[in-house]
């Protein structure tokens, strides 16, 4: 992981904490809360459509997820009550999406971040091999079912 990677992933978990509810931190909520520690290496990647391959874990208040995108790989338009930070580590995708009121496409590139707010409707398209990160808050109830969500049975 070079220094701009470290720098954009710390930069993202800050926002996750600023997004997070203020809590009062007592001998009590210290010690019921549950450190969770993660390795994506480690983890089984999840076949979500065709092209396409996720690895995601989530904590109390925000969920991360990696994604492996084929080239022509399709995640279909979609929204969620989620503020959603992209940050393409490779590859490059072409997004469709809404800004000031217009759909819009906006090509992003490795090493780029776009952040869609809760409830903006948004659509990938790889437009060559393509590492993902991303990261919702709150966690995306519509993943914690075994049963993918709707618009994801629409990329197969």
């Amino acid at each position: 992981m070079n220094i701009k990677q470290l720098i954009i992933i710390v930069s993202i978990s800050l926002v996750c904490i600023y997004n997070a509810t203020a809590q009062v931190t007592t001998i009590d909520t210290v010690a019921t809360s549950k450190v969770q520690h993660f390795n994506f290496d480690d983890m089984p990647s999840e076949t979500i459509g065709t092209g396409i391959q996720r690895k995601w874990f989530h904590g109390e208040k925000g969920q991360m997820t990696l994604f492996n995108l084929e080239k022509g790989a399709h995640i279909p338009w979609h929204k969620h009550p989620n503020e959603q930070i992209t940050y393409i580590m490779s590859g490059k995708v072409n997004i469709k999406t809404i800004i000031d009121g217009k759909e819009t496409f906006v090509v992003v590139g490795a090493g780029e971040v776009i952040v869609f707010p809760e409830n903006i409707p948004h659509e990938f398209w790889a437009l060559e091999k393509t590492v993902d990160l991303d990261i919702h808050v709150p966690v995306r109830q519509d993943w914690l079912s075994k049963e993918l969500p709707e618009y994801l049975k629409k990329s197969n």
